[in-house]
């Protein structure tokens, strides 16, 4: 694998500036003509004279310095996320929250926005780096981060979090549960509980679908949930991006390039990030090779939703106490045996209809475990099933896209598994509201508004060996 150098860079980038602005003719120019990988850095590694970080407050000063209505200003690139400014001006409002495109939409994103980042610092070899809050350890804003004299830093955070006093909560950013899946879908809703989570806990700018990517260490966060896509996809037991699924590999996303000119990109562009993009993340495994419209050479499946139990009863209400919902299992314990001696079948805890009226300000950890079982501070613990965090979907106060309810999925295999060994005739869903970490100990976390559940299901993915 090639470092990138600036002799490299520069033909490679000489020969795209003449080809079409299409997106995937740039990508196949840069891939024709020797373009070399860039290598997206770990930030636990940088201090603040790191050239990345220079370069990357150059970038930001000189795109703070343009117009809006520019498309390589910094206003604008994070409009493209989302934005309250009106009118709203080509690709703004565009990220996928809540949907099957959020890991795809945001790989896009981030590589546009890149790439003129590269352009803005002058320095033709950048790449950006990542924050490892997971699966790593590094939940305090990274420190670079909370100089103030640095572009880098803006007040519009979580004051504690700017101070380093406060760090993310581990649990509710923590991966393992989504890790625990084998469906592309299933996989790409979970995993968006940690990533709300993570804009919770830094608060401010980034606790607002609308403001978070005004905030520089928005981009810094999407690289790692960029990064925890390839590590999923390396863990193999069948995931795989849904290649033969034309409704996601056939949707396209219009961003800017370096000059300013629309490029239209498709998902089956970004598949390999290290053969069509040219990136790789510092440390991780060697990447998973998909190809559109071909199945995966290794065994693969496509899943089909089967509800088996929805609970019944009214809307469950989430505010600043704990709730827990029985969910009966001895009705239902022939087809779960069923569904957990399968290789390939998952069984999931199924959220549909969750909403507030307002950006809640808070997260919640989801247990699922024996009635009376006391809640567990470790993560990797079997009654831990993933975070609860509204972000860019199920908020109705939020403007601009039409309003959609959020929808979560959770692991229950190892819960249901416990049960069942105990002959338990139930188990326990329970949604613990969390706050960041001072001290070493957990905050209570401020609800600002309810959250409502309207529907909860047990449900299996069902796993056919595609053709």
């Amino acid at each position: 694998m090639k470092k990138a150098t600036r002799r490299k860079f520069l033909a490679a980038s000489g020969k795209a500036a003449s080809a079409t602005i299409l997106g995937s003719m740039l990508l196949n120019a840069d891939l024709a003509f020797g373009a070399t990988t860039y290598v997206r850095r770990n930030l636990a590694g940088m201090d603040a004279s790191d050239p990345v970080l220079l370069a990357y407050r150059k970038a930001i000063k000189a795109m703070q310095a343009l117009p809006q209505s520019n498309p390589l200003s910094w206003t604008y690139q994070g409009a493209i996320h989302w934005t309250t400014l009106s009118p709203l001006l080509t690709s703004w409002d565009n990220c996928e929250h809540g949907t099957e495109f959020f890991w795809s939409w945001h790989r896009m994103y981030l590589y546009w926005f890149e790439r003129i980042v590269r352009k803005m610092c002058e320095d033709p070899c950048w790449a950006l780096p990542y924050w490892n809050w997971a699966p790593g350890s590094d939940f305090h804003l990274p420190a670079p981060f909370r100089d103030p004299a640095s572009e880098l830093y803006t007040v519009n955070r979580d004051p504690m979090m700017n101070s380093g006093a406060a760090a993310l909560n581990p649990l509710l950013v923590s991966v393992g549960a989504s890790f625990t899946l084998t469906d592309f879908f299933s996989t790409n809703l979970n995993i968006q509980g940690p990533h709300g989570s993570v804009h919770g806990g830094v608060g401010g700018w980034m606790a607002g679908v609308d403001t978070a990517a005004q905030d520089p260490i928005f981009y810094v966060h999407h690289s790692n949930v960029d990064r925890l896509w390839d590590l999923w996809l390396a863990q193999g037991g069948g995931r795989s991006d849904p290649v033969l699924n034309a409704g996601w590999t056939g949707k396209t996303y219009t961003f800017f390039d370096e000059t300013g000119n629309p490029v239209k990109m498709s998902a089956c562009e970004i598949l390999r990030a290290a053969e069509q993009l040219n990136y790789v993340y510092e440390g991780e495994p060697p990447q998973v090779l998909n190809f559109c419209r071909r199945r995966p050479p290794f065994p693969w499946w496509e899943f089909e939703h089967v509800v088996l139990f929805e609970v019944p009863g009214p809307p469950v209400e989430l505010k600043g106490e704990a709730v827990s919902i029985p969910i009966e299992l001895r009705e239902l314990s022939g087809k779960l045996k069923a569904a957990l001696e399968s290789k390939a079948d998952s069984l999931l805890l199924d959220l549909e209809g969750v909403e507030a009226e307002r950006n809640p300000g808070a997260s919640w950890a989801v247990y699922a475990g024996l009635p009376g079982q006391a809640v567990e501070t470790d993560a990797n613990g079997p009654s831990y099933i993933g975070a609860l965090s509204l972000f860019g979907s199920g908020v109705r106060s939020e403007k601009h896209h039409e309003f959609k309810p959020a929808h979560f999925v959770y692991p229950l295999n190892r819960a249901v598994q416990a049960a069942l060994r105990e002959n338990a005739e139930r188990i326990q869903i329970t949604f613990v509201p969390l706050g960041n970490v001072v001290d070493g100990k957990t905050t209570r976390a401020e609800v600002k508004s309810p959250v409502r559940i309207g529907k909860i299901r047990l449900v299996i993915d069902k796993a056919t060996e595609a053709k």
